[in-house]
């Protein structure tokens, strides 16, 4: 029996090498989600750790139900490139050409739309109150019953707005684009990059980030906009703050970073896809999702990819032999302990 172990020892090693990362990596914790969808994810949303949306590509819509993500019907195929849940029964995602839908609690419907630019992002302050900005510096704001255009001071695409309040936002855009909501009119405020900023999101009304190409990373102290040293070159698409000393970018080649509250320091990835959106629930879970539909979470010690039958794959053939080598060896020990047919026929003839 000791000999058998130790033939078999060697495979059951393997498996154990080929699942044990996986498995430590996730904290024991063997989650089986994987993305229902190859499309490019553009923004995720979590409204808390059981209840998430994404959106993309050709309408794309899916959603977290706190144990897996699943494809839901979509009104359009026009490509959605941001979504912002109030609740579990209240959301928006805007998209291509102008394109607005609203969640109802039951089903996604389209909304009229005062615009044929496409919309990057939007940001719901409450049910009655929201903005969304795009192409050609187009910006619209929901006042609780429709959707208006609000004059603009710029041409420049704008990727992302942020609001603290009803009278204090920000939305910024290509070329270093920063405007400032003031409560009633959208102003343009002094940058410290002509980079293109993709993102933006405000901690409170006096500290805020706005992350773009090249690894632009920029800071509101309350009074202006200044450069922060930045630990990367590749683009930044998607910033999220769960407080002053706790946030994370994520951008080109699934890079991801982040801030301690002093700097910004770079984190093990585990996927080389690009990230385009990354929404926290808290400190200890959050959600990144990007090109070919990749979708990760934040577990509070490391960023875990989906777990999908490829993982699982190396486990199942390692068991198997481990399983089959057993068998042989087994049998083969009984087998040696057995007469053979020989030695059974010359005990018959002595009989």
């Amino acid at each position: 029996m000791r000999n058998l172990i130790i033939k078999a020892s060697p495979l059951f090693v393997i498996a154990l090498l080929c699942i044990g990362p996986p498995i430590a990596n996730a904290e024991s914790t063997l989650s089986n989600w994987t993305s229902p969808t190859t499309e490019i994810l553009f923004s995720a949303s979590m409204v808390n750790a059981t209840d998430g949306w994404a959106v993309g590509w050709n309408g794309t819509i899916i959603r977290w139900n706190g144990t897996e993500w699943n494809t839901v019907a979509s009104p359009t195929t026009n490509s959605l490139y941001s979504v912002f849940m109030i609740s579990t029964t209240k959301g928006w995602a805007v998209g291509g050409s102008g394109k607005i839908i609203r969640w109802s609690g039951t089903l996604w419907n389209t909304v009229a739309s005062p615009t044929t630019n496409s919309l990057y992002s939007l940001f719901m302050i409450n049910a009655s109150e929201g903005w969304a900005v795009g192409w050609n510096g187009a910006i619209i704001r929901w006042n609780g019953t429709k959707w208006n255009t609000v004059t603009s001071p710029t041409t420049n695409p704008l990727e992302s707005v942020f609001m603290t309040s009803a009278s204090d936002g920000w939305a910024v855009g290509w070329d270093g684009t920063i405007i400032h909501w003031n409560g009633t009119v959208w102003m343009t405020v002094a940058s410290p990059t002509t980079n293109s900023l993709y993102s933006a999101f405000m901690v409170n009304a006096t500290n805020g980030w706005a992350v773009g190409i090249d690894g632009t990373i920029i800071h509101w102290n309350g009074t202006e906009w200044n450069a922060v040293a930045s630990p990367t070159t590749n683009y930044l698409e998607s910033v999220f703050m769960t407080s002053a000393s706790d946030g994370w970018a994520v951008g080109g080649s699934g890079n991801i970073f982040h801030w301690n509250g002093t700097k910004w320091s770079n984190v093990t990835s585990p996927t080389t896809s690009w990230l385009l959106s990354i929404s926290m629930v808290s400190a200890d879970d959050g959600w990144a999702v990007g090109y070919d539909g990749v979708i990760i979470r934040w577990n509070g010690k490391g960023w875990v990819p989906e777990f999908p039958a490829i993982i699982l794959m190396p486990l199942l053939i390692s068991l198997t032999l481990f399983a089959s080598t057993l068998a042989k060896i087994v049998l083969k020990k009984r087998e040696d302990q057995l007469p053979s047919k020989r030695t059974a026929q010359t005990t018959l003839e002595m009989w």
